[in-house]
């Protein structure tokens, strides 16, 4: 009985250790870098100017692509907000992707139900 009880113990602590660690990689086993981050929501920011995606009712300008300061607003275990400000327009623009770098949406306030 001790046996089986010890391998069924060693058998489930096997499948929680594996399902730790490697439940929450980014495919790689470890997260993507500052640069990987912006980069992504960077070609977010290019598929909504190119297509005329309305953020919050407005249309954003093909300066937007040229004239913006990139930083990480927020990281979070699930999520991640990159904001990107026009220098010209006084305005910043926040994206917002999973881990993955899947592009979530975007506003101009940086609040997002996700979070």
């Amino acid at each position: 009985m001790l046996k089986y009880t010890v391998t069924v113990f060693t058998l489930a602590l096997t499948i929680l250790i594996s399902s730790v660690a490697f439940g929450h990689s980014s495919g790689h086993g470890k997260p993507p870098s500052n640069e990987q981050i912006i980069a992504k929501a960077s070609r977010g920011l290019v598929v909504i100017v190119d297509e005329s995606e309305p953020v919050e009712g407005k249309v954003l300008g093909a300066s937007w692509k040229d004239y913006t300061t990139k930083a990480i607003h927020k990281k979070s275990f699930k999520h991640y907000v990159v904001s990107f400000t026009h220098t010209e327009e006084k305005r910043t623009l926040y994206i917002l992707l999973n881990t993955q770098g899947t592009y979530l949406g975007a506003n101009f306030d940086g609040k997002f139900k996700a979070l």
